[in-house]
This record gives structure tokens, C-alpha cells and sequence, in this order.
């Protein structure tokens, strides 16, 4: 539970610092990208950081509150869940820098 925990925080933590940091001044950003790399669609840009960190906080609670509940199985999904935020705010970065030339 304590790994859980501690990977929702630090989620959040990483979603403030991107929603601080990257792609200032844009009030929408890319959710999906297609194979050819453009924007599929888009979200405001506190939805956008927030998303999966919110995911990950409902599908880890879902873990917990089943019995079978293992240690390597938080410490999979919490991988996978910053993992997956990780390459969005890189993607949405490299969007942005590519938007601005």
C-alpha cells in the first residue's frame, strides 16, 4: 500500500512540475498521436497532466482493495503508469518544440 501510495505522489508531483513547465502558454495539448505523428485530439492542459496519474490512482485502489494484492504487482503497474506519463510529457514536449519552428 505504502508503494502505492508513494507513486501516486510522485505522479502528481511530476504532473504539477509539467504542468508548470511544459508547453507554456498552450491552453490545449495532444492526448493521442497517430502513426504518422499528428494530434489525433486534445484536452485543456490540466486534464491533459492529470489524466494518468488520476488512472492510475483508481486502477491501483482497485488492486488494493482486491485480497490477492502483491507487492510486485503495484511495483508493475506503478512502472507501467510512469512509464506512460514520462512518455507523454516527452511527447507532448517534442510536439510543442516542433509546433513553435
Amino acid at each position: 500500500m505504502i508503494l502505492a501510495i508513494g507513486t501516486i505522489i510522485v505522479m502528481g508531483a511530476l504532473a504539477a512540475y509539467a504542468n508548470r513547465t511544459v508547453a507554456p502558454g498552450v491552453a490545449k495539448l495532444p492526448m493521442q498521436w497517430s502513426l504518422k505523428g499528428s494530434v489525433n485530439w486534445t484536452a485543456p492542459r490540466t486534464i491533459a497532466f492529470t489524466f494518468i496519474p488520476g488512472l492510475a490512482a483508481i486502477i491501483m485502489a482497485a488492486i488494493l482493495l482486491g485480497d490477492q494484492a502483491r507487492n510486485a504487482d503495484i511495483a508493475l503497474m506503478g512502472g507501467v503508469f510512469l512509464a506512460c506519463q514520462l512518455l507523454h510529457i516527452t511527447l507532448t514536449q517534442r510536439w510543442f518544440n516542433a509546433s513553435r519552428r
